[in-house]
């Protein structure tokens, strides 16, 4: 069996055996879990099942259809085809490429970057460029973005930056325009709809919206090269339906993440979009080159606030029980309180509104909180106000806001730097609201703040996460959780109960 990559997305499979063949699609199978529990929830659905039953029976087929995929396709032709990406991850096969690719040409700073890249980050930008498809995974704080700003400086490609959020596409923007100049940039999203530049920041939500045949569409899909920032916080089909869609055509493809993996068992999918990784930096090697901070994990033992509850719905479990914990409030307040008047800076990362309405009466010390929702109807009730993400983080970078209360809106690619404490009171199992969230927030150096002159110093970021005591499913939450901050290789403190 061997490949022939005709087009940046399509690798055609010539010479296999029925045998190779077989092997191939079983290789290139994978379960989705989220789909799977989706098509759990769906057949619980006793209400539709009995108002409904014939669009209950259609979604039932629909949702059951989603759990098993597998990564081989025919094109019209009736050729049979795989992604490029899978190919690093099928062992050792003859390959040929006729993709054509441009040559590099590199384009001048509109300013020098005030900083010398880490050997990683040189590295990195090494082994992709000739890789032509390919991904880096760095742990949060090691400087994606200078990565990406030397990629595009090198290369002097017609390029677009994919980012997952506002608040990065913003970051990026500014980035792009202050070091490569504005007349370079473009920006696609965030009711920015400028096109035509050498380098476009695209937020990957407005990236999904367009259609064939417009202006914009022919733009995309006629770039040199694509760059996808944090590729694993996107969905694995949004992923697809993005570089295999609009941006299909482009044949330099490059993605940066801290963790280049994916919970819902949809690996092998996030594989075939990003091909090999090329270069790796964990978050301890990171600690001991010192390109991130040093910090230590403390677990909390805590009392749920509500102890009769029961409900065999796991997500309502961790709801009452951990999100709508009064006990972890309180200590969490505690914390912010004591530590404020000595110039420490508390982080809290939370996943519903209704963890800020019970926070912030029992602060005493300047706070600010970001969140995304911009409904009235759901916030006042909460005695919430609609807030600018970008202006809360600056408050709390400028040491102005003593506490920041953050949802996940600032969990993924935010810089934030003061983090003496970080309390993650999001719990649950994910590697990803873990590492990238909680660990993730916590390791910006303090001296690289644009404003360390008006803050504490800070050497260490102690990260705390709490044992909700007696509540099983809460308990195989926190064993996950510290797992991943195993990682970090620093160690572990539990508070006596």
């Amino acid at each position: 069996m061997r490949f022939e990559i005709a087009s940046p997305t399509k690798a055609l499979v010539l010479d296999a055996t029925d045998q190779e063949m077989a092997k191939l699609r079983d290789d290139l199978t994978y379960t989705n879990t989220a789909a799977a529990h989706d098509v759990k929830r769906h057949f619980n659905n006793k209400w539709l099942r009995s108002k409904n039953n014939a669009a209950w029976e259609s979604r039932l087929e629909f949702l059951k259809s989603k759990v098993k995929n597998t990564l081989v396709y025919e094109d019209s032709d009736g050729k049979t085809f795989i992604r490029p990406g899978s190919i690093p991850y099928l062992g050792n096969h003859p390959v040929e490429n006729t993709v054509v690719y441009p040559a590099p040409k590199k384009v001048a700073w509109k300013k020098i970057l005030p900083f010398t890249l880490h050997p990683y980050q040189t590295e990195s930008i090494e082994k992709l460029i000739p890789a032509r498809h390919g991904n880096v995974e760095l742990c949060t704080g090691a400087g994606k973005s200078a990565i990406i700003l030397n990629l595009c400086r090198e290369t002097g490609f017609n390029t677009v930056v994919v980012a997952p959020s506002r608040s990065i596409f913003r970051e990026l923007m500014k980035a792009f325009e202050t070091y490569l100049g504005k007349d370079k940039v473009g920006g696609f999203g965030d009711g920015k709809r400028k096109i035509g530049k050498k380098f476009t920041i695209a937020i990957s939500d407005s990236l999904v919206n367009v259609k064939p045949g417009t202006e914009e569409w022919d733009f995309f899909n006629k770039m040199d090269m694509m760059i996808v920032d944090e590729s694993h916080t996107f969905g694995a089909e949004t992923l697809e339906s993005i570089c295999h869609g609009v941006l299909g055509d482009i044949p330099c493809r490059f993605f940066v993440s801290a963790t280049q993996t994916r919970g819902d068992g949809s690996e092998k999918l996030l594989q075939s979009i990003i091909g090999k990784t090329v270069h790796s930096l964990g978050t301890a090697e990171a600690i001991k080159g010192g390109y991130i901070c040093d910090h230590s994990f403390t677990i909390v033992p805590v009392n749920s606030s509500n102890p009769n509850y029961n409900d065999e719905d796991v997500l309502k479990m961790k709801r009452i029980h951990y999100l709508n914990n009064r006990n972890i409030a309180n200590w969490i307040a505690k914390l912010a309180n004591a530590t404020a008047p000595s110039g420490q800076q508390t982080l809290v990362l939370v996943e519903e509104l209704t963890q800020l309405s019970m926070l912030i009466p029992l602060l005493n010390v300047p706070y600010a909180y970001a969140h995304s929702e911009a409904s009235k109807l759901k916030l006042e009730p909460l005695g919430l106000e609609k807030v600018d993400t970008d202006e809360a983080v600056e408050k709390f970078n400028r040491g102005e806001a003593k506490v920041l209360i953050g949802t996940s809106c600032i969990a993924t690619g935010t810089n934030i730097y003061p983090t003496h404490f970080v309390c993650n009171w999001v719990g649950g199992a994910s590697e990803i609201k873990t590492k990238q969230g909680t660990v993730g927030r916590a390791v910006r150096k303090g001296d690289q703040n644009p404003y360390k002159d008006k803050c504490k110093p800070k050497t260490l970021a102690k990260i705390f996460d709490f044992d909700v005591q007696d509540v099983y499913v809460l308990q195989h939450h926190l064993e996950q959780r510290e797992a991943y901050y195993a990682d970090s290789g620093t160690p572990i403190k539990h508070l006596p109960r």
